[in-house]
């Protein structure tokens, strides 16, 4: 149920991101709006982003978002824009978390105040 993509593991589940919980620079966490952008990067897109189950050499599992249709991911106002990022489980909603995790059996272990999975 894993795809190889380059060194990563990819899941097949995939769920629409709308925001995401990230420190900022201060060491604050904060909810910061995520959406879709391809060419103008100042403004917002109705488009959400998409998240699925990234897995490493290692065999630690966290969530990558990318842009839908190739285009990038747009965090927050002035945060970060980028192709595609890797977070933690605890920065994406629950709800999104569970569809993401249905048909894998992952144990979720904590790393300095992150929460990753690794597969059983």
């Amino acid at each position: 149920m894993w795809k190889k993509y380059g060194r990563f593991e990819l899941s097949l589940n995939k769920v629409d991101i709308k925001s995401i919980k990230i420190k900022d620079e201060t060491g604050k966490m904060r909810r910061l709006r995520v959406c879709s952008v391809w060419s103008n990067f100042s403004k917002f897109t109705d488009i959400s982003a998409l998240g699925c189950l990234c897995k490493d050499e290692k065999g630690y599992i966290g969530v990558l978002l990318t842009g839908k249709n190739g285009g990038y991911v747009k965090i927050g106002k002035n945060f970060l824009i980028s192709q595609n990022l890797i977070v933690p489980f605890n920065s994406i909603g629950k709800l999104n978390l569970k569809k993401l995790l249905k048909g894998y059996d992952i144990e979720l272990i904590e790393i300095e105040e992150t929460i990753y999975g690794i597969e059983k």
